[in-house]
């Protein structure tokens, strides 16, 4: 089910599932895919990345490094990522929402 409004103005627009499908596609060439894991282990913390955009946290990612780590740790399921590992994928989801939404 796709998160989203009615326009593709508002700024919380995203069509979350279209960016679970691109980074499901993308994920295996990202800096921060490491070998052996699974699209399914990377998946809570770009959820985490596209989440902390649309609920305005626009400032730069890492200033919330603490806040995020936390909801990280309460809503990671079965993923084996520690926040180190699963901060730069976050981050990626968190900087592909700024950048499309600077070029809007």
């Amino acid at each position: 089910m796709s998160t989203e409004t009615a326009s593709p103005s508002t700024p919380s627009y995203v069509d979350f599932d279209g960016e679970l499908d691109y980074w499901r596609a993308h994920y295996p060439n990202a800096p921060f895919c490491r070998p052996g894991l699974s699209y399914e282990d990377y998946e809570p913390a770009l959820k985490l990345g596209i989440n902390a955009f649309l609920h305005g946290q626009v400032e730069l990612f890492e200033h919330h490094g603490e806040d995020l780590a936390e909801a990280y740790y309460r809503t990671r399921g079965c993923s084996p990522l520690d926040w180190n590992e699963a901060q730069p994928a976050a981050a990626a989801a968190w900087r592909r929402m700024h950048e499309k939404r600077v070029a809007a």
